[in-house]
């Protein structure tokens, strides 16, 4: 799935810190910013998100 918009933010659950990144999409090609609907992406724990963040890195660098 395609998204207009990405949103991240941590949060602690039960004392464990989270990411999680919700997409937002149209549902409709018109549709205005106020139509948009959330997604979840992805819910990561602190050492998940930091091996993506690896990996990104990795491919981003490749890119390069």
């Amino acid at each position: 799935m395609q998204y207009d918009e990405i949103d991240l933010r941590v949060r602690e659950r039960d004392g464990e810190r989270r990411i999680e990144i919700d997409g937002y999409f149209r549902p409709y090609p018109e549709s205005k910013f106020s139509e948009y609907r959330q997604n979840a992406i992805v819910d990561l724990t602190e050492e998940q998100a930091r091996q993506l963040y690896a990996e990104l890195g990795e491919q981003l660098a490749a890119w390069e």
